[in-house]
């Protein structure tokens, strides 16, 4: 059996005439101790904060889907809102591919 992992999580669905839309299932995740906490700037884009955080600007996903009770747009976000940051180590080891035997 595989698990689903981190990138792993969506699919595309076929809307007919050219329309295609890529669905993603959320991940869950409950803070812990190794958890950050950050607070958004003026003209900051989850881009910024996950390249900045994570090294990696393509993780931006997982802060929407950690704060998704703060962040409600993810090209507007709530200037002065405390997020969470996520550990990225608990995170990759919840949702690494794996195989089970």
């Amino acid at each position: 059996m595989v698990n689903e992992g981190l990138y792993d999580r969506g699919y595309l669905v076929d809307f007919g005439n050219t329309e295609v839309a890529l669905y993603r299932t959320p991940i869950s995740y409950i803070s812990g101790v190794n958890d950050e906490f950050y607070t958004i700037k003026d003209n900051e884009t989850l881009l910024d904060i996950s390249r900045d955080k994570f090294g990696n600007s393509s993780m931006w996903f997982i802060l929407a889907d950690v704060n998704s009770d703060i962040i409600e747009d993810i090209f507007d976000l709530p200037v002065g809102e405390t997020i969470v940051i996520p550990s990225v180590s608990i995170i990759q080891s919840n949702y690494a591919n794996k195989t089970d035997s």
